[in-house]
């Protein structure tokens, strides 16, 4: 029998945390939010209030924004989750525009929100992935910024935590479907004046007529791209070591001309 993508990522992505930590889920509403939600929900914990809550941020720049507010404390009712609703004002867009305006502030909300030690539960998953290499690529970053989301991650005054990140949207759908969930379409998500929306609609569909793996392959590109920016990272902390300097905070400059002698050797 093969295991459910969703359920087997999240008991996979839980497993690697510390037992029992508090886990508070970023709810859109939407059908990836809905199905994290429900997922961890499932997920046999111990007893205590609190140990799994929700946020939902009603950004207002929707004109059914406080359906959408009644519609995710409906959800939440019927699964037992307890849901904080922040409202927030977006201020101007911007030079990357709306999109990446309500999302500072939706971060900002999630940071301030987090208790010591939780945390903080994201649906991103495959698909969200290789937009966000494409994204930054088109951007011109370098291995940092080419690594795009990292499945876990020091966050605020607990950790960030992707479970799905791995996980085919189409896989999610199914798993949505078939425990019958209700969801919000956001009509903003079919708007390609936005970048991300562009690459989801226009470019990806493309890329996957003439290479079907399109999206993990380039979620592995951002994999070894961590890899390197981590690799990067430890020699450069490595060579700091060997060059410092007499007085603590300085470098030898001696010591650091010969390093880069014995790399060119």
């Amino acid at each position: 029998m093969t295991t459910e993508p969703v359920e087997a990522a999240v008991r996979a992505a839980l497993a690697s945390m510390p037992e029992d930590c508090p886990k508070l889920v970023g709810f859109s509403g939407g059908m990836d939010s809905h199905a994290l939600l429900h997922a961890l929900a499932s997920v046999p914990r111990p007893a205590g209030e609190g140990s799994l809550r929700a946020l939902h941020v009603n950004h207002g720049l929707h004109s059914d924004a406080d359906q959408w507010e009644t519609h995710c404390q409906t959800v939440c009712d019927a699964l037992a989750v307890p849901l904080r609703i922040v409202r927030v004002e977006v201020p101007g867009a911007g030079a990357r525009g709306p999109e990446a305006a309500a999302r500072q502030a939706r971060y900002r909300v999630f940071a301030d929100a987090l208790g010591e030690n939780e945390l903080l539960c994201l649906a991103h998953h495959l698909e969200d992935q290789a937009e966000t290499f494409l994204l930054r690529l088109l951007r011109g970053a370098g291995p940092r910024g080419l690594s795009a989301m990292a499945p876990s991650a020091p966050y605020a005054s607990g950790a960030l935590l992707r479970p799905l990140l791995e996980v085919p949207r189409d896989a999610i759908r199914d798993y949505a479907e078939r425990n019958g969930l209700r969801w919000i379409e956001d009509p903003g998500n079919t708007d390609t004046r936005f970048d991300r929306n562009y690459l989801r609609h226009q470019v990806m569909p493309r890329l996957r007529e003439r290479w079907p793996g399109a999206a993990k392959t380039i979620a592995r590109a951002a994999a070894h791209q961590a890899t390197l920016a981590r690799t990067a990272g430890d020699l450069g902390e490595a060579c700091s070591d060997l060059a410092a300097g007499g007085v603590e905070g300085t470098l030898d400059c001696a010591r650091l001309a010969a390093l880069g002698r014995d790399a060119a050797g």
